[in-house]
C-alpha cells in the first residue's frame, strides 16, 4: 500500500484571505517579486492544512495573528504548460474585518511584502492582475459567498 501511495499524483495548494477594514475595503498587498498586487496568502506547506497555511501566511506577510478565519472558496486551476504551471487547488478564506487599531499593528517585513492598501473590491479587481488572473476571476464569487455566508467551489475561477 505504501508503494501505491507514492505513485499517486500530488497537487500544489495555496491559501489566501480576504480581509477588510471597517469601510468594507479589501486589504491587498504588494509582493516585492511580483509586478501586481495580491491578497495575503501563499503556498501551503507539506503536512499543513489549508487553514493553517493561510493563518501562517497572514502572520508572515502582515504580522497579524488572525486565527478566526472562515472558508469561502476552493478553486481548482488547470495546468498551464505555456507558463510551466502545474494544476493546483487555491483556497480562499475570510479573515473578517480589522479595526483601525488592528490596522495600525500591521507590520510588513519589507522583503517579501513591501506595501499594503485597502481598496474597494472593484478597484482590487483592476490591481490584482498579472499572473493571478484566476484570482481576479474568483474574487466576485468569493465576495458573493461572503455575502451569502456560504462556501463555493470553482474551476479556473468560474
Amino acid at each position: 500500500m505504501n508503494d501505491y501511495l507514492k505513485t499517486l499524483p500530488k497537487k500544489r495548494m495555496a491559501a489566501g484571505a480576504l480581509i477588510f477594514n471597517e469601510k468594507d475595503e479589501l486589504l491587498i498587498v504588494k509582493i516585492s517579486y511580483k509586478n501586481y498586487w495580491s491578497i495575503p496568502g501563499g503556498v501551503i506547506e507539506e503536512k499543513e492544512s489549508p487553514k493553517q497555511g493561510c493563518i501562517r501566511e497572514i502572520k508572515e506577510e502582515i504580522g497579524l495573528e488572525i486565527k478566526d478565519i472562515k472558508f469561502l472558496c476552493v478553486d481548482y486551476t488547470t495546468a498551464d504548460t505555456s507558463k510551466d504551471k502545474d494544476e493546483s487547488l487555491q483556497f480562499i478564506f475570510s479573515g473578517g474585518k480589522l479595526t483601525d487599531e488592528k490596522i495600525k499593528k500591521i507590520k510588513l517585513d519589507g522583503k517579501e511584502v513591501i506595501e499594503f492598501s485597502f481598496v474597494r473590491p472593484e478597484k482590487a479587481i483592476e490591481l490584482l492582475g498579472g499572473a493571478t488572473r484566476s484570482l481576479v476571476k474568483r474574487l466576485p464569487a468569493c465576495l458573493e459567498a461572503l455575502r451569502e455566508n456560504k462556501g463555493v467551489y470553482l474551476e479556473d475561477g468560474i
